[in-house]
C-alpha cells in the first residue's frame, strides 16, 4: 500500500517540480523572460510583462491579475522600471537625482517609486508625481527632483524618497499606440544624480 502512494504520489511532486522551475523565470526581469513574453527595454527602464501583446495567453494575464504587478491586465497600459541612474549606478536614499524628460504621448502618466522591496514608502502621496500635477517647462520637457530634502527645492516637484534606496516606475495610461509597435519611441526619462555641490 505505502509503495503504491508513493508510486502516485511521486509525478505529482514532480509535476509541481517542473511547473514551479517552469513558472519562475516568469515572476522577475530577466533575459528568458523578457524574450518568451516580449519586453520592453529602454535605456536603464525595462518590463518583462508587456501588455501590448496580441498573443499574450489567458494563464499569464490572469496571473498578472493576481499577483498584481501591473494593476491592470487590460492593452492600454505600459509600466517601466529603472533601478538605477543613469551612469548605471543603483539609485540610492542617500542621494537626490533630478529626473528630466518629454512626456509620452498618452491619457495620462505619473512616476512612482517604492524600497528595494516594493513596498510603499511613506508619506506615499510625496512619492507620487503625474501628467496633472507637473510643470511642463518651455522646452517641453518635465523636471522633477528625487530628494529625502524637499525643502531644499523650493518650488520644484518633488518625489520623496524618505532616504531609502527605491526603484521608480514610469506608467504610461492610453498611450500612443505607435508605443506599441515601436518601443523605441517611448520617451523615457533621464535620471541624473544631483551633484553635493549644487
Amino acid at each position: 500500500m505505502n509503495k503504491v502512494f508513493n508510486r502516485s504520489l511521486l509525478p505529482i511532486l514532480l509535476g509541481i517540480l517542473i511547473g514551479g522551475a517552469s513558472f519562475y523565470p516568469f515572476t522577475y526581469t530577466n533575459p528568458i523572460s523578457m524574450s518568451l513574453i516580449g519586453g520592453i527595454k529602454r535605456n536603464q527602464w525595462v518590463t518583462h510583462f508587456d501588455l501590448s501583446m496580441k498573443n499574450q495567453n489567458p494563464w499569464l494575464r490572469n496571473y498578472i491579475a493576481f499577483i498584481g504587478l501591473l494593476g491592470s491586465i487590460r492593452p492600454e497600459v505600459i509600466y517601466l522600471e529603472a533601478m538605477s541612474d543613469d551612469d548605471g549606478v543603483r539609485l540610492s536614499g542617500k542621494n537626490d537625482y533630478v529626473l528630466r524628460g518629454i512626456p509620452p504621448k498618452s491619457r495620462y502618466w505619473s512616476f512612482v517609486i517604492y524600497d528595494y522591496e516594493n513596498s510603499r514608502i511613506d508619506p506615499f502621496e510625496e512619492t507620487v508625481a503625474n501628467s496633472f500635477r507637473s510643470t511642463i517647462k518651455d522646452n517641453g520637457e518635465y523636471e522633477i527632483i528625487l530628494t529625502a530634502n524637499p525643502e531644499k527645492y523650493s518650488g520644484k516637484q518633488i518625489i520623496n524618497h524618505g532616504s531609502n534606496n527605491f526603484t521608480i516606475i514610469m506608467r504610461i495610461y492610453g498611450p500612443d499606440l505607435k508605443y506599441y509597435e515601436d518601443k523605441i519611441s517611448i520617451p523615457v526619462g533621464r535620471i541624473k544624480k544631483v551633484s553635493p555641490h549644487g
